[in-house]
């Protein structure tokens, strides 16, 4: 995201490319028997048309007489989804995000839009009641439930491990494994972790949210409450043993050269290229690394922050959630749509395409290897969801204040004070 009060879980989840495909769609046309058929006609990111897509040709097999029609875009997604609700030209389906609060403003997060009425009520679909619990609130608003959670996406280190194999090297179960992983890494002429340290709207967030799921989140689950209530703070809290890892880990060349200009896209670029060996990140960023380097294996795994790999946990996030614009021309055919795509083969589908694992467990999913580690954590309770913090200034402290750390112009303690400063606001 590209603006200074974007929604948290956005910036956190995807990297903008440039924009195309921007122009408004004013809605599907219905039959006039309101059974299923017609157009049917949404918006969605490019980035995972291989997570939606395959649900849509599905869809028209199974409805021969229906017509979906997805505008695939890249970059402001959005930009453009919120213009076109002010201008009443939004489509059918719309790409909503996880979360959010009641209120006004141009949020695309589904809290935010239900209590504005943007959204169609899918509370009469059976799928409704099997939504886990941990994932209800971020797809509900005052107990009825407005989009499909789609998949659950992990936030740890991604490996090459082709290339980890090649060097003889294996991934650090514990801290002082990462250092001596650093060190072995520059021998090989290589470098351990590509983060894209240079984008100050999501990058230098990753190490922070992956080691405090452990020190911080893991152990105490209330540790927000506890801040809301004024009985904790940032700066008296392990996230400070955090950012002394940060500064460590950079002081030690973990990141590389030029790693306070590069991208989250240069980092992934490294890891497919094995010019570095990972990037904490989150899974969803696997599918445009296999796609620049299919022929490579590759591995998530929990970032370790303490010296016992039994501490970790691994941060737990919705990706894009799928919602039905309130003002549909053609809401049978798009209720259906909806609960199309819950069938839990065709959650699998979506999941695979988004890298991730269904937020709806089913039996019948197979997760890819490269998140055995996650799938098992999840399945163990040994995850965190992302802090939902009073406002999204926070994190956008977060992210500059470290690129001032690395630059040594701010300590640990400036870092900490500058978050719960912005928290209080």
């Amino acid at each position: 995201m590209r603006y200074r009060k974007a929604a948290l879980a956005v910036s956190i989840l995807f990297a903008g490319v440039s924009l195309v495909g921007c122009s408004g769609d004013s809605g599907g046309a219905a039959p006039a028997d309101g059974k299923i058929g017609g157009t049917l006609t949404g918006v969605w990111d490019a980035t995972y048309k291989a997570a939606l897509d395959p649900v849509v040709k599905g869809f028209e097999k199974k409805y021969p007489d229906v017509k979906v029609d997805i505008n695939y875009i890249g970059g402001d997604i959005d930009k453009l989804i919120s213009t076109q609700l002010q201008a009443g030209s939004a489509p059918d389906l719309l790409l909503t995000y996880p979360g959010g609060a009641p209120g006004g403003g141009a949020s695309l997060k589904v809290v935010s839009m239900a209590s504005q009425n943007q959204l169609m009520d899918l509370s009469s679909s059976a799928w409704t009641s099997t939504v886990p619990k941990q994932w209800k609130a971020d797809v509900s608003q005052e107990g009825k439930t407005y989009a499909y959670p789609g998949a659950v996406q992990g936030l740890g280190a991604l490996y090459n491990k082709t290339k980890m194999d090649e060097l003889g090297l294996k991934p650090p179960q514990t801290l002082s494994d990462v250092y001596a992983f650093c060190d072995a890494a520059k021998d090989a002429g290589v470098y351990a972790y590509a983060q894209g340290l240079g984008e100050a709207t999501a990058g230098p967030q990753m190490l922070s949210y992956a080691q405090t799921g452990t020190l911080v989140y893991g152990p105490d689950p209330d540790f927000t409450k506890k801040q809301n209530e004024g009985s904790a703070t940032f700066q008296d809290s392990a996230w400070k043993t955090q950012l002394d890892i940060y500064k460590k880990m950079s002081a030690e060349g973990c990141f590389g050269e030029g790693a306070l200009g590069r991208s989250r896209q240069q980092g992934a670029d490294a890891v497919a290229a094995g010019k570095a060996l990972g990037i904490v990140d989150v899974s969803a960023v696997l599918a445009g690394i296999k796609a620049a380097a299919p022929k490579n294996t590759y591995d998530l795994q929990a970032m370790p922050a303490t010296e016992s790999a039994a501490d970790s946990y691994m941060l737990a996030l919705p990706i894009y959630t799928l919602a039905v614009n309130a003002k549909t021309k053609n809401p049978t055919t798009a209720k259906a749509f909806i609960e199309f795509l819950a069938e839990p083969e065709n959650t699998n589908l979506f999941a695979e395409g988004c890298k991730s694992i269904p937020a709806i467990p089913n039996d019948s999913f197979a997760p890819p290897v490269e998140l055995k580690q996650f799938t098992d954590l999840v399945k163990d309770g040994k995850f965190t969801t992302i802090p939902t913090w009073p406002n999204a200034e926070v994190q956008v402290v977060l992210n500059e204040a470290v690129q001032s750390m690395l630059l040594g112009k701010d300590s640990p303690e400036d870092v900490l004070k500058k978050m719960q400063d912005a928290f209080d606001q």
